[in-house]
This record gives C-alpha cells, sequence and structure tokens, in this order.
C-alpha cells in the first residue's frame, strides 16, 4: 500500500504506562520540580498530592507544564478547606485518552480512566477519616491502579506496628485482589516511614522509590510502570499547509488537478458534482504537501540547565543524608529552591522585555482571560452522568442540536401566500464579489475538508473562474451543494465561570468549508442589506445588520424610557431569550417565513436546500463523533445564519405594540409605558403571554430562568411588582444587564460604571504591572495597549448611557488619567536607577 511521507503506521505491540507519584507539599518550587523532571524522563501520567494552589476573586490557580493536561477533583475553591488535595496530570499525547470519573465528590481523591486503565490518586490526612472511608466503599474495578499518600503503616509494607488504620487498609487490598506494588521496609519520606502506597490489579505492574526523582518535598517519589497497555486509536487531524516550499507544492498540485473540473453545471446533480472535484482536489492536494496535526506537549521554557544542576546537586547532598533532615539538605534544598524561583522570574521578565510592538502588549491583556487550566469534569444532563470523551460529546449533541426534531415543523410550505413586497434578489454573482466573500475575510477555523482561507488565496488565480460559475449557478437553481453540509461540531465552553457539569456552559460552533462559507457570506451579505432596504425587519431589530449595534439598540430603548420619563410617565422594561436558538430553526417554517416576506422563489429555495439533508460530527477534546444526520437547526458558525434567525424571528417585533418591542439575535425586550407600575406590569405580563402562545405556535421556545424585570421611574416606587413567565414569578433586580450595559430603576447607570470601570481597572492594573523602571514592555507599545484595552471597556456603551459635558453625572475622566499617568510615569518618566543617582 502506498502511503505519503507524513502517513503513520500504527504498531500493533503494546506500551508501558510510566507513573509519577509524589507528595510535594505545597511547595511551589518541588510542585515546578516535579512536573518538569517528569517531562524530562518521559512519564504519562503524574500523580501529586498536596499540591501548590491559590486563588483569587476571579480564577483558581495551580502549577501547569506545556506537556501536560491537569485534572483536578473540585473545579473552584476559595480557601484551604475547599483547596484540591490531589491533582493528576496526563501526557498530551494522541495515543492517550484519559477520562475523569467522579463516583464520589471528594477533594482528596481524583479519578481518571486512560486507555481502558483506571488510576486513583489518593490522599489521607492522618486525623481525618473521610478519604479512606469513601475509597474503602468504593468497588474496585478491573485494571486498577491506587497510589498516593496513605499515611498509614502496616507490616505489609513496614516492619513494626500497624497505626493510623493500616488494617482497614490491608484488609480493603485483600478483599479486592489488589496486589501491594511497594518492596516492604523501602521508606518513601526521611523518617524511614513507607507511607507512600501504589496498588494494582494489572499483572507485572512495578513501583520503585527513585531518588534521581527527588522534587525537594519531605516525600519520595514512586515510579510505577503498567505493562502491556493498549495506545488510544489516533483521530484524525487537521491538515497544515504551512511553509512557502508547501505552499508552492500545493498551487502546482492544484494547477495541474484543475483541468479535471468539470465543467457541467446546468442541474444540482452537476453542481455538486462541481462542488465535490473543487474539494476534492484541495484537500488531496494539502494531504500530499502537509501534515496532520497532532496532540501533543513541549517542555517547560524556563526550566534551564541552571535548575537541571540544582536539582542534580540537592540529590547528590540527600543521597548522603537520605533519612534524616540535616543541616546540609536543608542549605542544598533551599538553594534549589532560589533557583527555580530566580529561573522562572528570569523567564518571565525577558519575555515580557521583549515586547516592543503594541501587538505584543495586547496578547498580554489575553492572560487576564485565560479560561484556567483544568479539563472538563464529568457532564450531566437530567439525571444522568456522562464520564467518557465519546459519551459527554453524545450527550452535548442530543442536549444543543437536537432540542427539537422535524415533528415541530409544518406541512407543505409553498402554500399560495401574499407577501406585502416584492423583492429584488438577483442570481448573478461577478468574480470581485465572489473573490471579496471568499478570500478577503479572516483565516476562520477550516472544516472537515482542511481547506483554510490562505490556501483559497494561494489558488484563486486557478479555480476562482470556477468559484464563481458555482456561487452564480447556485443561486440561480436554489441550490446548496451536498459537500459543504457536512459541519465538524466544536463544543467550546462560554466564557467565564460557569458549570461544566451543565450542558448550557458549552457553545456549539460549526466548522464549516471556507469554500462553502464563500457562498454562505456571498448571500448574507446581501440578504442583510435588502432586509434593511425593503423594511423586511423591524427598525429595532438589530445583529448581523450593517449599520445597527447592540449598543444603538441600547441608545433607543434609553431615549424611549427617558422620553416617558419627561411626561411623567413610568415603564416596566422585561427581556427574553430564545432558548436554543440557531439549533431550533424548522427548515419549512422558514421557507413559509421568507416566502410571506416577499424575498424571490430562487432565494427561498436555496435556503431551504441549504438546511435540508445536513449532517454532523462532533469533537469534544480529543474526541470524534461519527457524520450524524441534523433534523433541524442552523449552523452556528455559518455566515448566513445569524441573518437567516433574524428572519426567522421577524414577527416577533410585530406583536403587540412594534414601538415597545427589541431585538438582538436572540435577546428580546418589551417596553410597556404607563402611569402606573400596575398598569405597565400588566400590559409586560400580556406581552409575555402573547410571546409564549406565539412561540408555541411556531416552535420557538423562550427560557424563563434567562427572563428579567426591571420598572423605571423618576419617584421612588412604593411597590414593585413581579412578572410571570408562564409559572414561574419574576422579580424585578436592583439592575438588569442587557447587551452589556447595565440599566438601573432611574436610569442613574451607577452599576453599570462600577461595573465597567472594574473591569478596566482590572486591565490597567494588569499592564502597570508589566512595567516598571528597570524592566517592561516600550513605554509607546504599553501606552498603545492602554488606548486600545483600557479605554474602550472604561467607555463601554457611553453613547447610550453618557449625559454629555452639561450634566456630569460623574467624572471618568479621573480614573482613565490616574491609570495613564501610573503607567507613563512607570514605564518613561522615571530614569534607571543607575540614571538617578549620574544626575544627582
Amino acid at each position: 500500500m502506498t502511503r505519503n511521507r507524513y502517513s503513520q503506521t500504527r504498531k500493533n505491540d503494546r506500551k508501558p504506562l510510566k507513573v509519577f507519584q509524589a507528595n510535594v507539599g505545597k511547595i511551589p518550587p518541588a510542585h515546578d520540580c516535579a512536573l518538569a523532571l517528569a517531562d524530562s524522563e518521559r512519564y504519562d501520567i503524574v500523580l501529586l498530592q498536596e499540591p501548590w494552589t491559590a486563588h483569587t476573586k476571579t480564577r483558581c490557580l495551580t502549577k501547569t507544564h506545556p506537556a501536560y493536561d491537569t485534572f483536578t477533583p473540585v473545579e473552584s475553591w476559595d480557601s484551604n478547606d475547599t483547596r484540591p488535595r490531589v491533582m493528576t496530570y496526563v501526557r498530551r499525547d494522541p495515543r492517550l485518552l484519559a477520562d475523569q470519573i467522579r463516583p464520589f465528590q471528594t477533594r482528596d481523591i481524583l479519578w481518571i480512566t486512560i486507555n481502558g486503565v483506571t488510576v486513583v490518586n489518593f490522599y489521607r490526612q492522618n486525623d481525618e477519616r473521610d478519604a479512606l472511608d469513601t475509597l474503602l466503599r468504593w468497588p474496585v474495578p478491573e485494571r486498577c491502579l491506587v497510589a498516593g499518600d496513605f499515611n498509614a503503616r502496616h507490616r505489609s509494607w513496614q516492619t513494626g506496628q500497624t497505626t493510623d488504620r493500616g488494617q482497614e487498609i490491608a484488609g480493603w487490598a485483600s478483599e479486592n485482589d489488589i496486589d501491594l506494588l511497594n518492596t516492604l521496609d523501602i521508606p518513601t519520606n526521611p523518617h524511614g516511614n513507607t507511607i507512600d502506597l501504589a496498588f494494582a490489579n494489572i499483572p507485572l505492574a512495578e513501583a520503585t522509590v527513585e531518588d534521581h526523582l527527588a522534587t525537594s518535598s519531605d516525600h519520595f517519589t514512586l515510579s510505577l510502570t503498567l505493562p502491556n497497555i493498549k495506545p488510544a486509536p489516533l483521530q484524525p487531524g487537521k491538515i497544515r499547509v504551512t511553509t512557502e516550499d508547501e505552499l508552492k507544492r500545493f498551487v502546482e498540485i492544484v494547477e495541474l488537478g484543475a483541468t479535471e473540473i468539470p465543467l457541467r453545471d446546468s442541474t444540482p446533480a452537476e453542481l455538486d458534482n462541481l462542488a465535490s472535484s473543487l474539494v476534492n482536489l484541495l484537500t488531496s492536494a494539502a494531504k500530499a504537501v502537509g501534515r496532520p496535526s497532532r496532540k501533543g506537549g513541549c517542555p517547560a521554557p524556563w526550566w534551564t540547565e541552571e535548575c537541571a544542576c540544582a536539582a542534580a546537586a540537592f540529590r547528590a547532598i540527600r543521597r548522603r543524608h537520605p533519612l534524616s533532615f540535616n543541616q546540609d539538605v536543608q542549605i542544598a534544598k533551599r538553594d534549589f529552591h532560589r533557583v527555580v524561583r530566580r529561573a522562572k522570574r528570569k523567564y518571565w521578565r525577558e519575555l515580557i522585555d521583549s515586547f516592543s510592538s503594541s501587538s505584543a502588549v495586547f496578547k498580554t491583556v489575553r492572560w487576564l482571560k485565560s479560561p484556567g487550566p483544568f479539563q472538563p469534569p464529568p457532564l450531566q444532563v437530567d439525571d444522568a452522568v456522562y464520564e467518557t470523551q465519546m459519551d459527554k460529546a453524545s450527550a452535548l449533541r442530543g442536549a444543543l442540536l437536537e432540542r427539537r426534531t422535524s415533528d415541530d415543523d409544518i406541512g407543505d410550505p409553498w402554500t399560495p401566500v401574499s407577501p406585502p413586497r416584492s423583492i429584488t434578489f438577483s442570481p448573478e454573482v461577478s468574480l470581485d464579489e465572489a473573490q471579496h466573500a471568499t478570500i478577503h475575510t479572516g483565516n476562520t477555523s477550516p472544516g472537515a475538508d482542511s481547506i483554510t482561507v490562505n490556501l483559497l488565496k494561494a489558488v484563486w488565480h486557478i479555480v476562482g473562474t470556477h468559484i464563481r460559475r458555482l456561487f452564480e449557478r447556485c443561486l440561480s437553481l436554489g441550490h446548496h451543494p451536498e459537500p459543504f453540509k457536512q459541519a465538524e461540531v466544536v463544543m467550546i465552553a462560554k466564557p467565564g465561570r460557569r458549570d461544566l457539569t451543565k450542558p448550557g456552559a458549552w457553545r456549539p460552533i460549526s466548522l464549516l468549508s471556507c469554500l462553502g462559507k464563500g457562498l454562505e457570506r456571498l448571500i448574507a451579505r446581501r440578504l442583510a442589506w435588502a432586509a434593511v432596504h425593503y423594511g423586511v425587519l423591524h427598525p429595532q431589530q438589530a445583529g448581523a445588520l450593517p449599520k445597527r449595534s447592540a449598543t444603538d439598540l441600547v441608545t433607543a430603548l434609553i431615549h424611549d424610557i427617558e422620553e416617558a420619563f419627561a411626561r411623567k410617565k413610568v415603564a416596566t422594561l422585561v427581556t427574553m431569550d430564545i432558548q436554543g436558538a440557531f439549533d431550533t430553526v424548522m427548515r419549512k417554517r422558514l421557507v413559509l417565513r421568507l416566502r410571506e416576506q416577499g424575498w424571490p422563489d430562487h432565494l427561498v429555495r436555496w435556503a431551504e436546500s441549504f438546511m435540508k439533508d445536513r449532517s454532523a460530527r462532533v469533537r469534544y477534546q480529543d474526541t470524534l463523533t461519527p457524520f450524524a444526520p441534523l433534523q433541524c437547526g442552523l449552523p452556528q458558525g455559518s455566515p448566513v445564519s445569524p441573518i437567516l434567525f433574524l428572519l426567522y424571528t421577524e414577527p416577533i417585533h410585530r406583536l403587540g405594540n412594534p414601538q415597545g418591542r427589541f431585538g438582538y439575535a436572540d435577546d428580546t425586550a418589551i417596553l410597556s409605558i404607563g402611569d402606573t407600575i400596575d398598569e405597565t406590569t400588566a400590559t409586560a405580563s400580556s406581552s409575555i403571554g402573547e410571546m409564549v402562545r406565539w412561540g408555541a405556535a411556531n416552535g420557538v421556545s423562550f427560557d424563563p430562568k434567562k427572563t428579567e424585570v426591571m420598572h423605571f421611574s423618576r419617584s421612588k416606587l412604593r411597590t414593585t411588582p413581579a412578572i410571570r413567565h408562564g409559572d414561574v414569578e419574576k422579580h424585578p433586580e436592583p439592575a438588569i444587564r442587557w447587551l452589556g450595559i447595565w440599566l438601573d430603576s432611574r436610569l442613574s447607570f451607577r452599576v453599570h460604571v462600577e461595573k465597567w470601570a472594574a473591569k478596566a481597572h482590572a486591565v490597567a492594573y494588569h499592564l502597570r504591572g508589566l512595567a516598571n523602571t528597570i524592566h517592561g514592555p516600550l513605554p509607546s507599545a504599553v501606552r498603545s495597549a492602554v488606548m486600545a484595552c483600557v479605554e474602550p471597556v472604561l467607555l463601554h456603551g457611553s453613547e447610550a448611557w453618557y449625559p454629555g459635558t452639561t450634566r456630569p453625572r460623574w467624572s471618568l475622566t479621573p480614573v482613565h488619567e490616574s491609570h495613564t499617568a501610573h503607567l507613563e510615569n512607570d514605564a518613561h518618566h522615571h530614569p534607571p536607577p543607575r540614571e538617578r543617582h549620574t544626575a544627582s
């Protein structure tokens, strides 16, 4: 069989799994050292007890390593009493597939399954019973390893008196037929005790106390070997074509194969053939010259030769005094810790000092938005818990992509209608328009075909005319080619501190063919312009529309409320969220809606074809599910989905009093104005009922949990009545956030400014911490970062809430000037110490 130079052959022989176990005593350098040593010795799994942890108001921190994924028994903590006391690391290797399981909720035990082996990381404090009681209740499965700090003695592993429930541990091992791997009387700490233990029911498993892997904590390191472990199957990776030589060869192959592109395009089947030929040509060329991307790690960049030498020096001294706390050992340990801290500080300082451009400083702002180092926990959907990556991927597909079925759709959508308008939508496509829609865009993530925008740019002079012809004929015939209907859906955690055990914390993003997205983007731009030009959409409906932003919409809302105040009226605002949004759109209902709005038949047929016979596979972490059909829904990630969704939900904004309707994508707001709060509350409740009834009749549901209410009045309200959304009673809050702007009952916007000023402060303090009188990026780069990253946050939504210079509610100028002055003084105005001394 012929293979290209990047094809990978799979070996049938199984390889051992190497496990590194140590208690690092909450010592930061010892934790760092453990990970660095494990990586240098190519350990697959690292089991640490008493890891270093910390927490802030917004983040929970621990030590990480670029070669390992981090697993924790608890995702968040706020004190030493809730911090995790075990941490497990798994090497980033495509042959290792790790899933976290949680038979019990505890911070002292962490279970993972990796390539069919259950690995348990265990820690027991001397005076506590909970951890061991939990372990004793847990049924031990086949092919299992349990290792950690047991803090107990028994004659099975240490000659002498049995203490600290050692008898119970030995009995548990005997009852479950799980063997002790430790050698008798080999100590695991300087006191001469054997308290770090390993048990396994895997034949030929071994455990050795390794002196050369000392982490500088008061525990020795156990090296565990599990033989005959089958590697995980390799998942297909994206093809990368990055170097100039690869790109040149890619163009040559496409040029040779372009002669085979079919010229017939008069029927839908011929369009499918044309699209398939283009996709296959580009994909085969990319596979011939590119490299498949695989999951992998790299060494810690700060771990230098000096760190390795210091660790070796510490081990050499400790060998002379293995079972004591000799002063020389303590001095060597202290020196080693100093070297590690100095190396990390030097690495980060040199990295920050190297930032000479504003774009480099901008990247440091992203450090504040890090999603966190921990791997996702098991997923819970209703009463079912899903632990493996494949099960979680399937569960998320069902919960997010299959909320509704075609049973909720209507019958024939081509019944006669009487549209209020006739919209012109030419099927002709120029070469410039096709080029602009396809390659004049960001280098977005490719679909399953691995063809990026940059690759399309490289061969546009070869295939551009064929692509233009394909787009034009697709519009003329009202057909979306079959190769563009397959999506790879990536499950991405939503930003913020969310509970990742819930499906609502995940967002499904469809990765589609960049070639197909060119056609979708072309149609989306035309649709958005025509929807505004012909008045199809409500004037107060925004999202995916030119010259209509979220801030514009909130500004219009605030204007109406202030106008009501001027007429001595009160107002009630109800905000609602369409549940599922894109994923719940019905194909036949969309077709009927477009026809009722007056769109031409060829465009409607294209939209129908776009939604018909779609399929998707789900990529969740390291797992990829098979392709399976989707019964309904617009792909979240397609350029045309937002505008089609707006057209689908357009009737919502015509209900009741249209002047009081506001909508942005799946967020809608209803404003009721009247003489009394009781009157506006009754009107708002009636409007909610009307919306819910319309949704029930049109296959749209509204999430009661996300419904919010706010009463507005110039004077203090004596009562703040609640409204009802179905069976749920919603009470007003002191302030609600809609489209990024916080609204309070008197439109003072004090809460809004406090919230966004706090965010601006966080970014400003972060940038300020990068620079001082000696070290840091160039002052000009920091100043540009302040203008680009601090000021927009501080002034977010100011078009809507800023009252102007004649009515100052407060002054933001001191806040802005304070941070700017500090940054400039620290980085520019103060000379280095030597220059100050010379000047004096």
